[in-house]
């Protein structure tokens, strides 16, 4: 599979081009139906993520030792994905039924626990769906150069487990995207938007203080129950495991497929069915449903299975293979890294 080495010149919103098509498969009723919102599962969806965490936290302090370390981080890795998925759906006002619950919930509970406030999320991911593949995209360097050769690949997944790739994007999300600064947030891609000198010390200091009282009060708890080393858990998920769940994330999203940027956003944004382990760690919250989101942004995560069943049984994908790998992520991992070396 070889990707559009040419840059889109044309600068067309993906979810409006795909109004058309959504005529065609979806009927007015079923969008409105799948745009609602349900509390409970929404509630449990954030319960549930926490839970996972809070358990890897009691096992590693049950029993530390290898194994139960390594299983851990990469359960965490994989919970801290599910919390950015669901600052993603709270970013589109989606996942709750109440504005002031997704602004709430998806920032404290979601984003800031991650490093990524609400604030810098939102207008920066409208911008991904209103310009996706194009020079606008911020996301676009991230997936523009694959496929990539397998040498390539393992010297990716190699910086991504020691470290390398997650001290870079800790720095990126500290002092580009938390302070509002033009630069590279790297696997958030690229900060654009200009601030003033004093919207960007403002826009900082809400950042750093809300991450102040959030990883404050999450320390604090370790400390009262005599474990303050388990909060170092963590960060060295963060910093060892999340970078190579990130990029699995992004290559099964957008890389290696037909074409950067397109009217039909089957040419540009794939889904993956995912196994229950694989939703354990790479595919939290339905996120490896994402051309269904892309077809329709605003319907929430956990209504897409339904959304990808009735495109299925329509017909949405004939036509369109790349748009649908159906051997999980094994697949797409072999996808990203099919480029023949020369």
């Amino acid at each position: 599979m070889s990707q559009s080495p040419q840059s889109p010149t044309d600068d067309v919103s993906t979810t409006a081009a795909a109004s058309e098509a959504k005529r065609e498969y979806l009927s007015r009723e079923e969008v409105q139906q799948l745009r609602q919102a349900n509390d409970i599962k929404a509630f449990w969806g954030l319960i549930f993520n926490w839970l996972v965490v809070f358990g890897c936290f009691a096992l590693v302090a049950y029993e530390a030792n290898i194994v139960t370390v390594l299983l851990a981080m990469v359960l965490i890795s994989g919970r801290q994905l599910g919390f950015g998925i669901l600052l993603h759906d709270c970013s589109h006002r989606s996942w709750f039924s109440k504005g002031w619950m997704n602004d709430h919930f998806g920032h404290w509970l979601a984003g800031i626990p991650i490093l990524v406030p609400m604030r810098f999320y939102r207008p920066y991911h409208f911008v991904h769906h209103t310009k996706t593949g194009t020079e606008q995209d911020p996301d676009v360097d991230n997936i523009r150069n694959y496929p990539v050769t397998k040498a390539s690949m393992r010297r990716k997944v190699f910086r991504d487990f020691v470290g390398l790739s997650g001290l870079k994007a800790l720095y990126g999300v500290l002092f580009f995207a938390n302070t509002g600064r033009v630069g590279n947030t790297v696997s958030l891609g690229n900060k654009q938007n200009q601030r003033t000198q004093q919207e960007t010390m403002a826009f900082a200091l809400a950042n750093f203080r809300d991450i102040a009282i959030f990883h404050s009060a999450f320390f604090g708890l370790f400390w009262l129950l005599d474990q303050p080393v388990l909060y170092l858990l963590w960060w060295a998920s963060y910093i060892f495991t999340y970078p190579f769940i990130i990029r699995l994330r992004q290559v099964a999203e957008h890389g290696a497929m037909p074409q950067l940027s397109s009217k039909d956003v089957r040419e540009t944004t794939r889904t993956t069915l995912a196994s229950w382990w694989e939703r354990l760690t790479f595919a939290p919250n339905y996120v490896n449903y994402h051309c269904e989101h892309h077809y329709q942004p605003t319907v929430p995560g956990y209504n897409l299975p339904e959304m990808h069943r009735l495109l299925k049984e329509r017909g949405f994908y004939q036509e369109h293979s790349a748009a649908l790998v159906q051997g999980g992520y094994r697949e797409v991992f072999q996808v990203a890294s099919s480029k023949s070396a020369t």
